[in-house]
């Protein structure tokens, strides 16, 4: 199962597939509208007359407009853990086919996890936009529960990521040092790298292609690991074996099983309910 809605809940089969339709078709007409004109074009009433139907029936299966929002970050962050999955499988296949030694496996596995999340940067910027949305606003936007919902799937890829440093510092490749606490710094030297080029670049200047990586290096470098040697790997892993997309955000909504409905009906709702 590729990704399943964050809402649980108890009925028939039957109640249930037709439930995901409705929600998937929801999404998808949220995610366009998000993407043209980002998350303030994102309204209810908007998403409603992009659907041909009334805002009541889109409460139905959302019960506002941050939980769309959520479930539509919840989407993308799937999305970019799908892409890391594969970046670290194509890695693995390389590695055992050229017998590269444990070290250099571990680190690799590292810079990999930094560039599938650039590469989604680059590739789909609206969505990447969308997930990331609220990460530099002081206020807690989203209600406690839609928030709690989104990190139970970024929090599943930072303990993969916390993992994989783990394992370079038990390899001897990393001094000693918290995995979790090195996850997050080096998934916010990301976020902030990223979002940081957007800004420089429209202010005319010109950094580096390889600033990002650079920057990993650099990191990485700073808990122990040999410079040149990561600088080579990094090189290798850029030139030889780039990240590779290959599904779209929207093709979790509409890839078939890709999604299961466990979101308990509301109060007074029943499929036999004409619709509003």
């Amino acid at each position: 199962m590729i990704y399943t809605f964050s809402h649980k809940g108890d009925h028939s089969s039957a109640v249930a597939r037709n439930r995901t339709r409705k929600m998937r078709e929801i999404l998808q007409a949220a995610l366009a509208l998000a993407c043209e004109g980002g998350l303030d074009n994102l309204t209810l009433h908007r998403l409603a007359g992009r659907m041909g139907r009334s805002v009541a029936a889109v409460y139905r299966y959302f019960p506002s407009r941050e939980a769309v929002i959520a479930e539509l970050q919840r989407l993308i962050a799937t999305h970019i853990r799908l892409i890391t999955e594969d970046a670290q499988a194509d890695l693995s296949k390389r590695a055992d086919r050229e017998n590269w030694d444990a070290q250099d496996r571990s680190l690799a596995a590292i810079i990999t996890s930094g560039l599938a999340y650039e590469t989604f940067a680059r590739h789909a910027p609206h969505e990447f936009g969308l997930a990331t949305r609220y990460l530099s606003i002081p206020d807690y936007v989203l209600p406690e529960r839609d928030a709690t919902h989104i990190f139970e799937v970024t929090g599943n890829s930072l303990d993969l990521l916390a993992g994989l440093i783990e394992r370079a510092t038990q390899q001897g490749c990393l001094s000693e040092g918290n995995p979790r606490d090195r996850a997050v710094m080096f998934w916010a030297a990301l976020q902030g790298s990223i979002d940081a080029l957007k800004i420089v670049r429209r202010g005319g200047w010109t950094p580096a292609p390889s600033l990002t990586r650079d920057m990993m290096v650099n990191l990485i470098t700073g808990w122990g690991a040999n410079a040149h040697a990561l600088a080579k790997l990094t090189n290798k892993l850029v030139n030889e074996l780039p990240v590779t997309i290959r599904r779209e955000v929207c093709d979790l909504i509409t890839e078939s099983g890709a999604y299961t409905d466990d979101t308990p009906e509301r109060e007074g709702e029943h499929e036999g309910e004409q619709k509003p």
